[in-house]
C-alpha cells in the first residue's frame, strides 16, 4: 500500500523571502529594466540645458575689419616679394656694371665722356687729315686724341685744345701711347664703365628704397594677418550661446 497521495508530492512552496531575493537579482541583472545610463561624450549647454556644444573656428573680428585686414594683407604679401627682387635686381646690376667680363680681363676702362670724346676726336682729325690731302696714320691719330682730351680737360676749351695738339704735331712733341691707350682705339669697342660715384649712389638709393618697401609692407601684412586670425568657441547647436574655447 503506497502512501503517495494521487498526483504526487508537488514542489514545496516558496518562501516570501526567498522570492524577493530572486525578484532583485533579475532586476539587477535585467537589461531591460537597467537603470544605467551612458555618459555623454560631449558637452551640455549650461543655458538652455538641452543643447549640446560644437567646437567651430570663426574671425576674431568683426566682417569689416576682417574686409580690412584680406586689402592689406594681400598686396603687402606681393609687395615683399617684389622688395625682395628689387634688392637681389639691384645688387646683381651693380654687380655688372663695376665688375668685368670673362675674356675682358685685360681690357681697359674708360668713362662715357672720354670715350664718346675720343670716338669724335678721331673722325675730325681723319676728316680733317683728309680734306688736307694726307692720311693720318693711326698711331699720330691716337697721339693728337690723347693730347686733345687731357687738355680739354685742362682748359675746358676745345678750340685751345685742338690748337696745342696741333702746334704739338708740327712739332714733333706728342707723347707716344702706349698699350693700354692702343685699346681705346682698337676696332673692338672699349668696355665703357659708368663712373664709380654713379654706381655707388645707385646701389644705395636702390637698397635704401627696397628695404624700406619691404619694412612698410611688412607692418602693413602683419596688421592685415592681425585682423584676419581665427579662434576656436563652443556654439551651442539649439539657443546659439557661444563659450570662448581659445
Amino acid at each position: 500500500m503506497s502512501i503517495t497521495p494521487p498526483g504526487g508530492w508537488g514542489d514545496p512552496p516558496r518562501q516570501d523571502s526567498q522570492y524577493r531575493s530572486e525578484a532583485n537579482m533579475r532586476a539587477q541583472f535585467s537589461p531591460e529594466e537597467s537603470t544605467y545610463k551612458r555618459k555623454r561624450s560631449y558637452l551640455s549647454c549650461k543655458i538652455c540645458d538641452s543643447g549640446t556644444l560644437s567646437s567651430k573656428s570663426v574671425f576674431r573680428m568683426s566682417g569689416p575689419a576682417v574686409a580690412i585686414g584680406f586689402i592689406l594683407l594681400i598686396p603687402s604679401i606681393i609687395g615683399m616679394i617684389v622688395s625682395a627682387l628689387m634688392f637681389v635686381g639691384v645688387i646683381a646690376y651693380s654687380g655688372n656694371e663695376t665688375g668685368t667680363v670673362t675674356g675682358e680681363t685685360n681690357q681697359p676702362y674708360q668713362s662715357t665722356f672720354d670715350a664718346n670724346f675720343r670716338q669724335s676726336c678721331v673722325k675730325s682729325f681723319r676728316q680733317n687729315a683728309q680734306m688736307a690731302g694726307v692720311t693720318a696714320p693711326q698711331p699720330l691719330t691716337e697721339q693728337y686724341c690723347e693730347c686733345a682730351l687731357s687738355t680739354f680737360k685742362q682748359t675746358s676749351s676745345e678750340t685751345i685744345a685742338a690748337q696745342t695738339c696741333i702746334q704739338r704735331v708740327q712739332d714733333g712733341t706728342l707723347d707716344i701711347p702706349n698699350r693700354e691707350t692702343d685699346a681705346y682705339y682698337s676696332q673692338n669697342i672699349p668696355r665703357v664703365s659708368q663712373d664709380s660715384s654713379g654706381s655707388d649712389l645707385f646701389r644705395v638709393l636702390g637698397s635704401i628704397s627696397a628695404v624700406a618697401l619691404g619694412i612698410m609692407c611688412f607692418v602693413g601684412g602683419l596688421l592685415g594677418w592681425l585682423l584676419v586670425m581665427r579662434k576656436r568657441i563652443l556654439q551651442c547647436d539649439i539657443c546659439g550661446a557661444v563659450v570662448n574655447a581659445s
